[in-house]
């Protein structure tokens, strides 16, 4: 029979053994608080084991876990430099110089452009995050009318705009993208980008090592908690959860685009723009990998995922968690998700795969790995975040790592406050060559604009997110009991 809280708090006071005794697990369907329950509920223990609905579900998974590392066959657990720290912490680390994220000709720019180069210092701001031998993770922030010109990578990748406008122009093409915005950037686009909001431009850019190893994509998820449908009103999130808060979210349709200036070609940019073609040339088979992938996206276009109607083929976990059935009305309850770029292979899966993701307030995601690696990059909200046997307390600006097979957890910590995340995933051990390749501007630099400054009160994790659920908790809870 079910405890009620004072009826526990005095049952304490007399007997801890039997408040131990008597752990209340809530039934399927059950209507409870968070404080009804203990957090070992969720623990893989035996009696927990005994208890949970689910359970047969759990142990197929954990069996196929053991069966899969063992499997000298199956994709392998990192080892060596893959196996990069588990927590970046970028709210407490300083931006980087230009240079030590853009390998290029740094010397040949500031002979040719001292002046410009020193404003451009000023008016961008760059930090690489999160550091993988296969993938890259750059917070990138540009002032107010600040302009980066144009300039081409080895690297394919995605700028993911999270705050302000920017007009930007990937090879012949120019929107004006603002908050919610990816933008594809195949091997050695020329990519080009201009503030046009007055606001500074938050943006993410994510690079990674192509034609990885695509065994590791959809080969197994394993989820090896218990008590996954446990999971507390406060949990709830509303059907109409949005992401951003669409009072700060600026758009803009109006291009402010002007016609970029050619270098001479005997000028130091000029040269750039021919090291660009020979190095075209080289790559010639390999310049469009994802042509089914479009070129400008945005995320209000996706729906949230239905979790009742999961696609086996939606994400790397899906087929494995489509085996859950009843248990994935639980998820559709405490989870908003939606798949939001893809960097599609032909004939295979992908090389690089993104998705916004909100976890109920005091929702719990229990004990569950995967043989893809991961990434958490943290937008709002305060988590508890159990990785390889190490706890974290994730909040904005943190970035989590989930090496293959790692066992990780989350809980949030703060009632009426959803975790609000970036989380993505990669084919491995790609071809890493591409990282050690300079960049090359193929624009002069230009003056900045006066205005492209930023305040010192500028903090890039300050992430305008929907404040809030929209509905009151504690008249829920009355009512339900």
């Amino acid at each position: 029979m079910k405890l009620s809280t004072i009826t526990m708090a005095l049952a304490l006071a007399v007997s801890p053994v039997l408040v131990l005794a008597e752990q209340y697990i809530p039934k399927v369907g059950e209507v409870f608080s968070y404080k009804d329950i203990s957090q070992d509920i969720y623990a893989e223990k035996a009696e927990n084991k005994k208890n949970d609905p689910a359970n047969s579900i759990f142990a197929a998974m954990r069996e196929k876990r053991k069966v899969d590392i063992a499997n000298p066959n199956a994709p392998q657990a990192f080892s060596g430099t893959d196996l990069v720290q588990p927590e970046f912490n970028s709210s407490t680390s300083p931006w980087q110089a230009l240079e030590a994220v853009f390998p290029s000709d740094w010397d040949g720019i500031k002979a040719a452009s001292a002046t410009e180069l020193a404003q451009l210092r000023s008016a961008v701001k760059v930090k690489t995050v999160m550091d993988h031998p296969d993938f890259k993770i750059i917070e990138m922030a540009l002032a107010p009318g600040a302009l980066l010109p144009r300039f081409s990578d080895a690297a394919p990748g995605s700028f993911h705009v999270l705050e302000g406008a920017v007009e930007v122009t990937v090879d012949a093409e120019t929107i004006a993208a603002y908050t919610g915005t990816s933008v594809k950037l195949e091997s050695l686009s020329q990519r080009r980008m201009k503030v046009v909001s007055d606001k500074p431009a938050k943006i993410l850019w994510f690079r990674w090592a192509p034609a990885g190893d695509q065994t590791y994509l959809n080969y197994g998820y394993y989820l090896t908690g218990c008590n996954f449908h446990a999971q507390p009103l406060e949990a709830v999130m509303p059907a109409d959860f949005e992401q951003w808060d669409e009072s700060e979210r600026q758009r803009f349709t109006h291009l402010q685009h002007s016609a970029v200036a050619e270098p001479a070609k005997d000028s130091f940019y000029g040269v750039q723009i021919q090291q660009l073609t020979a190095m075209k040339h080289e790559e010639d088979s390999v310049l469009l990998r994802y042509p089914l992938t479009p070129l400008f996206s945005n995320e209000k276009d996706v729906q949230w995922l239905d979790f009742t109607k999961i696609d086996a083929k939606s994400f790397f976990w899906s087929k494995d968690a489509a085996k859950g059935g009843d248990l994935l009305a639980a998820w559709d309850k405490i989870v908003r998700m939606k798949g939001i770029f893809q960097a599609k292979v032909p004939e295979q899966l992908y090389d690089f795969n993104m998705s916004y993701i909100a976890n109920g307030p005091k929702g719990k995601y229990v004990t569950h790995s995967h043989a893809t690696p991961e990434f958490y990059y943290i937008l709002g909200g305060e988590t508890q975040w159990l990785l390889n046997g190490e706890t974290y307390t994730a909040v904005a600006g943190n970035v989590y790592f989930h090496s293959p097979y790692w066992d990780h957890e989350m809980l949030g910590m703060k009632e009426g406050t959803p975790k609000v995340a970036i989380t993505g995933s990669w084919s491995p051990h790609g071809d890493r060559s591409v990282f050690a390749k300079p960049m090359v501007f193929t624009e002069a630099l230009t003056m900045q604009a006066s205005s492209a400054v930023f305040s010192d009160s500028f903090n890039f994790h300050d992430f305008k997110l929907k404040q809030g659920l929209t509905f009151d908790t504690k008249q829920s809870l009355a009512m339900s009991h």
